[in-house]
């Protein structure tokens, strides 16, 4: 099957949404598929482009194709913003007509409409509500009533539940749950390479970016408190990394910066133990405090969960219920977001070797059964063509 794959996405950049969009274009090639993946941006402010470095820059192989269309940029103004779409419909059209594909799987909703509306078959992918954007909403209401939309795929039941409890008229089979996912590591067992921190020290990291709500308040509040504890912060902007270090200046807390995707395995397999601190309000990469600001804790699926499980790391997580549809107290250590000493007491109940070994054991076994990206490619294309079979 021909499958085009449509996204707002800049690439290569450090967002969550790239990774996924080119994680995923690579799962459909891996599964069959001949995926194209269409990238809608102002080429003025994606400089960086280049096909070939933006395979290795996300570790992935280059299975699928990539083609740039460039559309006017939409962060100037509301009319901007309206003449941004309207005046990529003729470039959209006539990619539609060039590939000719036989499905597009659409993060970005106006185009997944465009295309139902030259008579394409459509799955639309969404990881926040909808209704928060006007044409978004303009153009998923008449997307969802069409035969060419498939199906709606969300990345948690949270999620699921707010799109049924928004529109009456959606029906529950017509929306499925496919959490994010990460690839399967490869060689787990070469962890015991010391590339940072004191040997002989327990080593516990995050991963992530650094914006409000990820978490690295919890870090700030225990690691004053931990000092025979080596703490590694990975990933994250420059301007938030400085900021936190002025907040968190310990001779035991590690700031490595950002890690690329090839680099980022040996990270993690030096690490003991890895934190998932998120906080009940997370912003969105983008959110600011005058402006729009996209709180996603209660629909999140947050990729390095993902990447925890892949490399069979014991995980100290928030106890949050979006967290929940994924984890348990069997494969991970569950703590209410703001209990500080209940982090403490976590991290030190896994200074047991055993106990950290098992439970990584049991994480991957769960994540390889149902969490790489080939597996969610797979799912999300045979539900939403049996949905179809059986109406």
């Amino acid at each position: 099957m021909k499958i085009l794959y449509i996204a707002k996405s800049y690439v290569p950049s450090r967002t969550a949404n790239s990774i996924h969009v080119m994680k995923m274009s690579q799962a459909l090639a891996k599964n069959g598929n001949d995926v194209w993946l269409c990238l809608l941006n102002d080429r003025k402010e994606n400089k960086q482009f280049n096909v070939k470095e933006s395979y290795s820059f996300y570790d992935v192989d280059d299975c699928f194709r990539i083609v740039n269309v460039p559309v006017l940029a939409d962060n100037r103004s509301k009319v901007r913003f309206l003449l941004s779409h309207i005046a990529s419909i003729p470039s959209l059209a006539r990619l539609f007509r060039r590939i000719k594909p036989d499905l597009v799987y659409g993060r970005h909703i106006f185009s997944c409409y465009v295309a139902a509306c030259m008579g394409i078959d459509v799955i639309v992918e969404s990881h926040f509500p909808v209704w928060h954007g006007k044409i978004a909403a303009f153009a998923f209401r008449r997307l969802v009533t069409k035969k060419e939309c498939k199906n709606i795929v969300v990345i948690t039941e949270a999620l699921r539940r707010a799109y049924l409890d928004h529109y009456n008229d959606l029906k529950e089979d017509h929306i499925i749950v496919a959490p994010d996912g990460a690839d399967p590591a490869a060689d787990i067992q070469a962890a015991n390479k010391l590339i940072f921190g004191r040997p002989g020290v327990l080593q516990v990291g995050y991963v992530g970016h650094l914006y409000k709500g990820k978490g690295v308040e919890v870090i700030e509040a225990i690691a004053p408190e931990m000092p025979d504890v080596d703490f590694h912060i990975i990933g994250g902007l420059e301007e938030d990394i400085q900021s936190w270090k002025k907040k968190i200046n310990l001779p035991h807390v590690y700031f490595h910066g950002f890690v690329t995707q090839e680099k980022l395995p040996q990270y993690i397999r030096a690490l003991d133990i890895c934190l998932l601190p998120n906080q009940t309000e997370v912003l969105a990469y983008g959110s600011d405090s005058t402006k729009k600001v996209k709180n996603i804790s209660t629909y999140t699926s947050p990729l390095k969960m993902f990447e925890y499980m892949s490399y069979a790391k014991p995980i100290v997580a928030s106890d949050l219920p979006v967290l929940r549809e994924v984890l348990n107290e069997e494969i991970a250590v569950m703590v209410r977001p703001d209990n500080y000493d209940g982090w403490i007491e976590a991290i030190n109940r896994l200074r047991d070797d055993k106990m950290r070994k098992k439970m990584g054991n049991e994480v991957r076994k769960l994540f390889l059964h149902k969490y790489t990206w080939e597996k969610r490619a797979s799912s999300v294309l045979a539900d939403s063509f049996a949905r179809c079979e059986t109406k």
